[in-house]
């Protein structure tokens, strides 16, 4: 469909609920129950969590284990200027985690996705009233994802922050113009999310040129 046309029949269904009525009604048969609208909540409703959605997903190949990593390991594009140490992702890692049979979520960079690729001050933008809304509205989306996996039963292996990030730093990060021991502001905020709602899932700190510790710590724990 062309997209021009796409965007107009979306916009046309948000503003005419009668249209998208119509347009569901259109599409169920005879004698068969409707569809029920998703209600996207955020974070304790929507198709998740509900016991009718619950499924068996032993019918076919896929090893029911996921990880939720920085972003920059598998794209260094999105790295602030001048800081990329890779051309494009953490090879080594990244291998591993294929060997093993992971299936690996990218998380949204919380830098880009709040200040922007030009960013400068990063944890000064992140600390900022409009930035940590940003921020909270990326960890909730975060929350309903990881609840999903969860509650369908798969595996989460744990969480991979970026070392010495301003925002994704686990156990360095970068504070004062300089590397120091401490989190990144989004690790700390979604660590005291996973807190508040009782979830154990492990956060493991990833550097640059020391991803073997981090290959280390996943194999202890596949």
């Amino acid at each position: 469909m062309n997209s021009k046309l796409s965007m107009s029949r979306r916009r046309f269904i948000a503003k005419s609920p009668m249209a998208a009525v119509a347009l569901t009604g259109s599409s169920t048969k005879i004698g068969q129950s409707p569809i029920p609208e998703p209600d996207y909540s955020i974070p304790q409703s929507g198709f998740h969590g509900k016991d009718e959605n619950s499924r068996n997903w032993s019918g076919d190949t896929r090893s029911g284990k996921v990880i939720f990593v920085a972003h920059c390991i598998l794209n260094q594009n999105a790295r602030i200027v001048d800081a990329a140490d890779f051309p494009a992702m953490f090879d080594p890692l990244v291998d591993f985690l294929q060997r093993e049979q992971v299936g690996v979520i990218q998380l949204t960079c919380p830098e880009l996705y709040c200040l922007g690729l030009g960013r400068r001050e990063v944890r000064v933008g992140l600390e900022h009233s409009a930035g940590m809304q940003r921020l909270q509205r990326l960890i909730d989306d975060f929350m309903f994802t990881l609840h999903e996996y969860l509650f369908q039963g798969f595996e989460v292996v744990g969480i991979l922050g970026k070392n010495g990030s301003p925002s994704c730093g686990v156990t360095r990060t970068w504070l004062d113009n300089r590397q120091q021991d401490g989190q990144g502001v989004f690790i700390r905020e979604l660590k005291n999310r996973l807190l508040k709602e009782q979830l154990d899932i492990p956060v493991f700190g990833v550097a640059d040129h020391k991803q073997e510790d981090a290959i280390k710590w996943l194999s202890e724990r596949l």
